[in-house]
């Protein structure tokens, strides 16, 4: 079962949302994973994303706005989209596969790299969910390797094409505006400025110079940060400030006392009560413990064992699927012909 875990590193080093790569590539095209409780800041990628949610709950931002996700709620978040988690419950468990919409279109998809498809089903009837069941089943197929069948990779590789042509087949979509895909491109570059920006200033002075260059109100900015990253500005600065304090205390050997105010925070309770939500222990714990500098998204055992009986589950209609998506329906049969040259005679 493929796992996606969080680098140590600060994210502003990378752009890849401080996930460890896990996007598909030149060989397969297509790369699923599972992670649990995660903190997955601004990012966007230019493989189009399907996420299910297997356990638990949490609030997804993809083009600033927000969405509330529950169990077996799934989305599809399409390429080029900024998107980021701000509060995944301690017990979420989350599946996904990035698909690389490109190399579908070349294959043999029509258009399908340029559509925005439509799939949130919190935002559906209640009959949608039995629409996107089919994908569910293939997304558990391509998480669930069998990594000592020797057919494996050629197994996976089919089952990523199904998922993309029931996806192109049944899945609602709209097609591209140019415009709004410029409107996001100049939103989201401005996004990244402010992001880079952001220092150890006091933190109203320097919200009003960033303002100031970019021509805007301090309460537009305000807006503008909680619409796209959908948390507010404090506390992703204060998030920013913790993470450095975490790294400290792995690091070096400065006291507690020492890494709290070289990071801005004058009050200890404030600190220990912070540091705690984010981290799921106290800065003592944490320096003596193994976790990780990021709130993790490693899986327990227990947490790997119940995702593999999850997807089990969906995987008894990976066949129901599979007829689905490559389109030999009873409706459909009128449209079929023979493949030439034997339909030639026909003629």
């Amino acid at each position: 079962m493929n796992v996606a875990y969080l680098r140590t590193e600060q994210w502003q080093e990378v752009r890849d949302c401080g996930f460890e790569n896990h996007g598909p590539t030149a060989g397969s095209h297509c790369r699923p994973f599972v992670h649990g409780y995660a903190d997955v800041p601004y990012h966007w990628h230019r493989e189009m994303e399907i996420l299910f949610v297997l356990r638990g709950s949490f609030r997804l931002v993809v083009d600033g706005q927000t969405c509330e996700m529950n169990q077996d709620d799934m989305i599809i978040i399409n390429a080029d989209v900024p998107h980021n988690s701000t509060s995944i419950s301690r017990e979420a468990l989350i599946c996904g596969v990035h698909l690389d919409a490109g190399h579908f279109e070349r294959l043999g998809l029509p258009g399908f790299a340029s559509r925005q498809y439509l799939c949130r089903t919190f935002l559906h009837s209640r009959s949608f969910m039995n629409r996107v069941a089919p994908i569910k089943a293939l997304m558990a197929r391509l998480i669930l390797d069998q990594t000592n069948h020797p057919e494996e990779a050629m197994a996976r590789q089919t089952i990523a094409n199904l998922l993309a042509c029931f996806i192109y087949r049944w899945i609602p979509y709209e097609k591209a505006d140019a415009a709004g895909t410029q409107l996001r491109s100049d939103s989201r570059n401005r996004i990244l400025r402010i992001m880079d920006t952001l220092g150890d200033n006091d933190e109203n002075q320097h919200l009003s110079e960033i303002a100031e260059a970019e021509g805007l109100t301090l309460s537009h900015l305000s807006r503008l940060f909680k619409r796209h990253l959908g948390i507010g500005y404090r506390d992703y600065s204060q998030n920013l400030r913790l993470d450095s304090s975490a790294d400290e205390l792995r690091t070096t050997d400065h006291t507690i006392s020492v890494i709290m105010e070289r990071n801005g925070f004058g009050n200890p309770a404030v600190f220990y009560n912070k540091f705690r939500a984010r981290f799921g222990c106290s800065p003592a714990e944490f320096r003596r413990g193994s976790r990780p500098l990021k709130p993790q998204s490693m899986l327990t055992e227990e947490d790997a064992a119940e995702a593999q009986r999850i997807l089990a589950a969906h995987t008894v209609n990976v066949g129901k699927a599979a007829e689905l998506a490559v389109g030999l329906t009873a409706t459909g049969k009128k449209q079929v012909v023979l493949s030439a040259p034997h339909n030639a005679a026909l003629s």
